[in-house]
């Protein structure tokens, strides 16, 4: 019953809109009729239910609606109201509208065209105009019909506007004034405030709502307590105030601060216009709070609020090394609407400085000095010794971590008396050392380190009995020499031969020498270590990469490449092999970059490129990736450098392509060389000219933002970092000399600690680990001398080396390689490794004395070292 009454309702409903319809109809094909031609619809019916509607693919433009007339078909009539959005313009024909949707629908109904006036002059003194005709107001409800190319669609456009259509509107002379939007009108306000303290207050220090009550009674000139039009005008005019923006003007207050739109400004609407501001006046912040230390580990998730206020709250911008955060594309940096700045996986190149201040205000802001720790890693050797009564027992203790820890020695979670006969503490918890040991001294022994992020050890267990039981050194490693002949294995504490991989030895599953048939040398790239699982060596003479076994000691893999390839870069996070491909036998930079993925994976590997710039892959002239470090930072990004160009391109490791273009221009500054210092995210670079390569200097970046901490330009030279990423060594050679430059990287930045200057011609430098240190001490091999030079990077302190054989000719060494290549076991390694002509010398890194000498070795190119199977 009720589902009946209903429908027969809704159909009255019906009827009557269809005959209400049909009379708006009739009428307009009177007034049609009158004035028009009259058209003639055959075979045209009404759009029926379910029929696509007509409107759908017809767009009649700004300030027209479409609608389906009583033969079906889809007709453009002027909008029949705006959607409130105020934005408010003067029109061409003197008019105010309050937006532009209003504009444009007024200009439909006047039938002619009524542009966005850009001077405003609806807000100047208008003379008298003349009352608008009875014929002008019905000229609004006529509407010329005319076909368009398509026979099935109608429109109607007013005739001046269809003439406006084909006729181009010249602009008037000189350059056409900005918009005066938001920002802009918010901006003249500003300085508006700032003019008026100087002009009417004398620069006075007064409340904001004092110096507008002033302002308001200096602008109205007949004292009606009403700012209109002409005041507004004639005032911008007479205090000059055009010179507060180039956009706005003093009038412009009518369009936006006018909310009851009556073209006039009391005392309270001039108030709200000005307290809307986030001026210099009302932003405040606290003295005891313009620095704040906040702490973090590595991995945590990071808020810092900003303590900059003002009434109404400002918009907060931050800041690092002066770029704006929020233009920064990084998904672990968030600038949140609230003012609040959130890190995502906190690592250590995201410590540093960062600053706040109002959007508007950058002279009140707030410094926030974000420190980042890292959870202290311990390692000791040996894990377990056995002793007799009456010997001496030496543990050692590597420690890393930001800041530095504090070491200390524990037996059995019992504090050492150190000091005594007993036990003797070396550096700075480096090694402990056990004297006149009995059987009481048995039990575990605690390495402990602390710092703010926590506190972590590792055991070294000491047997005390009659007849001991020989312990084996738990980090023994070996290294690989590449040489002329192929590959030779040896063990460094006695110089034995292991392995040898013969020049003219058959790869395993190929028909392919490992270099060529007799009598032709091996030519060696680079070779690294990826994990400890195998060797990577590149060929270029052969355009290859071979993969060797650390195990099995044999070339399991071999890896098809462009042309030249030289050099080798592991990123053991990504577990990636990036290599460079010099495409010539000479480095004239037109090199090409390709990466081989899953390196230490048993598989079957290949190349890929990354992503080209411009098409194009043969740019390149430089290729910079971070080396991995004791703090195993997992490195994001990596550099690109083309050829005689200014600046880089960032790389995203992962995703292999290029992200962005690091501009150098105004340091004159080609890089050459690069290091990075995860501790306080820094870039090192060594900078040349383009095409003189002449140096320009040392540029330090800040690796999260790529802007520029520091320019040396008095400092030249190949940085490198440390391998605990504390030290910054750059070696500067000149014809005559050397000049070692050490500097301590800092969150700071990098302080300079010393300089040594030596005629000794450097060819190559290692890190070897401190005896005394938690850190490393810096070793370098001589080009033309037969000397290893030491220099303690704690004190300054040098000694030499000495008794190394005579170096390889400068000539005979290949693909910019060293003619005497030095290499450091690592961690808790004994061992350095260096060549001669025809030998390699093993290097007691803890007593700075040769340990032996390896002959018959043709020409020795590099050293690998490697953990012993």
């Amino acid at each position: 019953m009720w589902s009946s009454r209903l429908a027969v309702w809704l159909l009255v409903l019906y009827l009557g809109s269809v005959q209400s319809r049909q009379r708006e109809v009739n009428n307009f094909h009177e007034i049609q009729d009158d004035h028009f031609l009259s058209l003639d619809f055959e075979d045209e019916n009404p759009i029926k239910f379910g029929e696509k509607n007509p409107c759908d693919s017809i767009i009649c433009g700004k300030g027209r609606q479409c609608e389906v007339n009583e033969v079906g078909q889809a007709v453009c009539i002027c909008q029949l109201y705006c959607k409130h959005h105020k934005k408010p313009v003067c029109g061409t024909d003197g008019n105010f509208y309050t937006s532009h949707c209003e504009l444009h629908r007024a200009a439909c109904l006047a039938r002619k065209t009524i542009r966005i006036d850009r001077k405003r002059g609806c807000l100047k003194k208008k003379e008298p105009q003349e009352t608008t005709t009875e014929s002008q107001k019905y000229i609004h409800t006529t509407t010329e019909w005319k076909r368009t190319d398509n026979p099935v669609l109608w429109t109607n456009l007013a005739k001046p506007e269809v003439e406006a259509l084909t006729t181009t509107s010249k602009p008037e002379h000189g350059t056409t004034p900005r918009e005066c939007s938001q920002e802009e009108y918010d901006f003249m306000k500003e300085n508006l405030l700032l003019f008026n303290n100087a002009e009417l207050m004398n620069n006075k220090k007064s409340g904001n709502e004092y110096l507008v009550s002033i302002m308001f009674s200096h602008y109205d000139q007949n004292n009606n307590g009403l700012l209109e039009a002409e005041e507004l005008w004639q005032a911008g005019e007479h205090d000059h105030l055009g010179q507060l923006s180039t956009a706005c003007i003093l009038a412009d207050m009518l369009l936006f601060d006018d909310p009851n739109q009556d073209g006039k400004l009391n005392i309270n609407e001039f108030y709200i216009a000005f307290s809307k501001l986030y001026s210099v006046s009302v932003v405040s912040l606290d003295k005891s709070l313009e620095i704040n230390h906040v702490m973090a580990s590595v991995g945590d998730n990071v808020e810092i609020k900003c303590d900059v206020s003002g009434t109404p709250p400002p918009p907060i911008v931050w800041r690092r090394n002066d770029l704006d955060l929020s233009l920064l594309n990084e998904e672990e940096i968030k600038v949140f609407v609230d003012g609040s700045l959130y890190l995502t996986n906190v690592q250590l190149v995201h410590g540093g400085n960062y600053i706040c201040h109002a959007q508007r205000n950058r002279d009140v802001y707030q410094t926030h000095v974000l420190h980042v720790h890292t959870l202290p890693e311990v390692h000791v050797i040996p894990k377990l010794q056995s002793r007799a009564p009456g010997e001496l027992a030496e543990m050692e203790c590597h420690v890393t971590g930001v800041p530095t820890p504090n070491v200390s020695w524990l037996k059995n979670d019992d504090e050492l008396k150190v000091g005594a006969e007993k036990y003797t503490v070396v550096g700075n918890g480096t090694a402990l050392t056990v004297g006149k040991i009995t059987y009481s001294d048995t039990g575990a022994y605690m390495c402990v380190a602390s710092n703010p992020a926590g506190s972590m050890r590792d055991i070294s267990s000491l047997v005390v009995q009659d007849q001991p039981t020989p312990t084996a050194p738990s980090e023994e490693r070996r290294f690989f020499a590449f040489h002329d002949w192929g590959v030779s294995v040896y063990d460094p504490d006695n110089c034995r031969l292991y392995h040898q991989i013969q020049s003219t030895d058959i790869i395993p599953g190929t028909q392919e020498y490992v270099c060529g048939d007799r009598g032709i040398n091996c030519s060696w790239g680079n070779a690294v270590n990826v994990a400890d699982r195998y060797v990577y060596v590149s060929q270029p003479k052969k355009d290859r990469v071979l993969i060797i076994s650390r195990v099995q000691m044999v070339v399991v893999d071999v890896v098809v490449t462009d042309k030249y390839p030289v050099d080798l870069h592991y990123a053991p996070h990504l577990d990636q092999v990036w290599l460079t491909c010099w495409r010539s036998a000479e480095d004239q930079g037109t090199k090409t970059i390709q990466i081989i993925r899953d390196a230490s994976q048993k598989r079957k590997h290949h190349t890929v490129h990354p992503e080209p710039v411009d098409g194009h892959f043969d740019l390149v002239s430089e290729l910079f990736i971070p080396l991995s470090q004791d703090l195993r930072h997992p490195w994001k990004y990596g550099y690109v450098v083309h050829t005689n160009q200014r600046g880089m391109y960032k790389l995203h490791l992962q995703g292999m392509k290029y992200v962005k273009t690091v501009d150098l221009t105004p340091y004159n500054c080609a890089p050459h060389n690069a290091a990075f210092a995860a501790v306080g995210g820094y870039v090192i670079i060594e900078c040349i000219e383009p095409i003189t390569h002449r140096p320009t200097g040392q540029l330090v970046l800040d690796y999260l933002t790529d802007t520029v901490v520091s320019h040396k330009t008095n400092l030249f030279g190949h940085p490198h970092i440390s391998p605990d990423s504390r030290y910054i060594v750059t070696i500067e050679r000149t014809n005559s000399s050397v000049i070692i430059v050490a500097q301590e990287v800092t969150e700071e930045g990098l302080q300079f600690l010393f300089d040594v200057k030596t005629t000794l011609q450097i060819s190559d430098i290692t890190y070897f680990p401190s005896h005394t240190t938690h850190s490393y001490d810096l070793y370098a091999s001589s080009s033309n001398k037969e000397d290893i030079l030491f220099v303690d990077l704690a004190n300054g302190k040098v000694e030499m080396i000495t008794g190394i054989g005579r170096a390889m000719d400068p000539e005979v060494a290949e693909w910019k390689n060293t003619n005497r290549p030095m290499s450091s076991a690592g961690i808790f390694g004994t061992y350095m490794v260096t060549t001669a002509n025809e030998a390699i010398f093993v290097v007691n890194g803890k007593t700075r004395t040769v340990n032996c000498e390896i002959g018959s070795i043709v020409h020795p190119r590099m050293m690998v070292w490697v953990k012993s199977p």
